[in-house]
């Protein structure tokens, strides 16, 4: 079961140790980083205007981060609690900001999927091993109370199963032809977040991913993107220096 962290996404660790070239972003990432992790603190206080600019900011995606094992009438109680990823503060379904939140139902009606696939995915959000975007919502049901209820949009599988380690990133080819290093070939969207920047290169196989499953994550990245768990180096050359990031777990969209 995934074990989140009780701070601000680890932020200074999301884009650690960046030493970014003039073209990553015009506001230098630290300055970036710092922002985020003071809005992200004053929300957890009860700030209105940083929960406000948390809302803005980008697609909630979320993970489990353990099991409802309270005794007492569902749904009240049973299902799972649920987190935003990189983020210490979550809105729940009756919209206040909590650190985690509940989440009795998982509903993936939207995604069309099979039966069986639904049920797959539904065992691997539970068990930590994948990632919702979605929206927490009260939903109407025969209990005592309306039932809190996770409602996707997106539901992306972990390759290899790890606990993930790190931040969590959307990662997309850049398309970029560079005739020195590091280049940026890929760009990375730390999710939850408005924080983004190149990448010089991305090593799924640090993950323990077969090399079949390194390959597969590799062709989604180009076609689509990928989201990433995981941690940065830096890679330094002729034309500056730029992250590289080593992946511990990454996730393939479920279509």
């Amino acid at each position: 079961m995934f074990n989140l962290t009780r701070h601000p996404i680890s932020l200074l660790a999301l884009l650690g140790s960046l030493a970014l070239p003039s073209l990553a972003c015009e506001v230098p990432a630290e300055d970036a980083l710092a922002l985020d992790e003071a809005q992200s603190e004053l929300a957890a206080k009860g700030d209105l205007g940083a929960v406000a600019a948390a809302e803005i900011a980008v697609a909630d995606y979320f993970i489990v981060t353990r099991p409802d094992y309270r005794k007492c009438i569902a749904p009240i109680c049973g299902g799972h609690f649920v987190a935003r990823v990189n983020t210490s503060v979550t809105r729940c379904a009756d919209g206040t900001w909590q650190e985690e939140c509940h989440m009795f139902e998982l509903d993936l009606a939207r995604l069309g999927l099979d039966p069986s696939t639904e049920a797959k995915a539904k065992e691997a959000f539970g068990a930590g091993t994948a990632l919702v975007r979605g929206e927490l919502t009260l939903v109407a049901s025969r209990g005592l109370r309306p039932a809190d209820v996770l409602v996707a949009s997106e539901i992306w599988l972990g390759a290899t199963g790890n606990t993930p380690k790190g931040h969590f990133s959307r990662v997309d080819d850049a398309r970029t032809v560079c005739k020195t290093y590091p280049c940026p070939y890929f760009s990375e969207q730390s999710l939850n977040t408005s924080v983004s920047g190149p990448l010089d290169g991305i090593d799924l196989s640090v993950s323990g991913a077969t090399p079949e499953q390194v390959a597969s994550g590799m062709k989604e990245l180009s076609a689509s993107g990928l989201l990433v768990a995981g941690q940065h180096t830096v890679v330094t050359g002729p034309s500056g220096s730029m992250n590289r990031l080593e992946a511990a777990e990454f996730y393939q969209h479920l279509q």
